[in-house]
């Protein structure tokens, strides 16, 4: 039985041992191989982004197979490389369903204010899918793999103060984001704007889909980026360098984002210590209730810009 706070082992073999220049080389192999699905955005061509996407998975799965047969690391190479595998494919199917879905079906395309859609509903309908095209194969993939959930941290955790903090934390980011959405001369709207001041008739009237399609997005990160690597890379690495390394990831893909004017400084102060701080949580609360509540907490700041652009 795992004591409180940390870990269950994802499997029952031993670690595989490396000597310290292996580790650093299998670190850097692992940060390639997490940015390496998340560059497909950056193909223009959607028939060019969907095929290097599915090459990515492809690779990443023939990897995982040959580890397997070969018996690397006990098996845990292949758990890792599968992980990869499960990453490439949520990237292929996010970068390609949303988009034509919102397109071509609910005819409601992103703006320059909002990159998911026109409209609230066709924000939060897209941003539901999005969370449905990441969770829904990441639990089934690791179910089919043989692996356990609790290996993804797909259970309730610790319930207790952990969840006290996250739900109290919920509550009071809130009341910020509120605060701030009234005051256009606040120090906060220069960083992630909401397009002026909200009148609070309007900012009571986006609260449920702000509640919502911002704790869609922080479960489905914590799933992707936490849940799937997190105990994998802890078999290698121990807990402090598998944490860097997961937040690391998270923060190269937020690259790009178009909604701060000051990108760079909201990645480095918001995006990689939200990454520590939430795989923390994971490890330390044992689930990811805790660290998706707080995670959706903080992108209220980012979807109320979102919404506030929406008619």
């Amino acid at each position: 039985m795992s004591t409180p706070g940390h870990d269950a082992p994802a499997t029952h073999q031993r670690p595989p041992h490396l000597d310290l220049p292996q580790r650093w080389l299998l670190a850097f192999v692992c940060l390639g191989a997490g940015i390496a699905p998340l560059a497909a955005r950056w193909i223009s061509e959607a028939g060019a982004r969907l095929a290097y996407g599915v090459l990515i998975a492809a690779a990443y799965l023939a990897v995982a197979l040959i580890a397997k047969r070969r018996v690397l690391f006990g098996g845990q190479f292949c758990e890792l490389a599968f992980a990869f595998c499960v990453l490439a494919v949520v990237q292929v199917l996010n970068n390609s369903i949303p988009g034509f879905v919102g397109t071509l079906i609910l005819h409601d395309v992103p703006t320059a204010g909002n990159p998911l859609a026109s409209t609230v509903s066709g924000t939060v309908v897209i941003q539901l899918l999005e969370t449905l095209l990441a969770v829904v194969p990441v639990v089934v993939l690791t179910k089919l793999s043989g692996a356990d959930l609790g290996s993804i941290y797909a259970r309730r955790g610790v319930i207790g103060g952990w969840l006290v903090f996250a739900v109290v934390f919920f509550v009071l980011f809130y009341a910020f984001m509120v605060s701030v959405a009234l005051r256009p001369e606040s120090p906060a709207q220069q960083l992630l704007p909401t397009h002026g001041a909200v009148p609070l008739e309007r900012l009571l009237a986006l609260s449920p889909a702000l509640w919502l399609v911002s704790l869609s997005n922080g479960f489905e990160e914590e799933f992707l980026f936490r849940g799937l690597f997190l105990q994998k890379y802890n078999a290698f690495f121990g807990a402090r360098v598998s944490n860097v390394l997961q937040a690391t990831v998270f923060a190269v893909a937020h690259a790009g984002i178009s909604y701060t004017p000051s990108a760079l400084l909201f990645i480095a102060l918001v995006v990689f210590p939200l990454g520590l701080a939430t795989g923390y949580l994971m490890r330390a609360s044992r689930g990811v209730l805790v660290p998706g509540m707080l995670h959706g907490a903080l992108d209220m700041a980012i979807y109320l810009g979102f919404l506030t652009a929406a008619s």
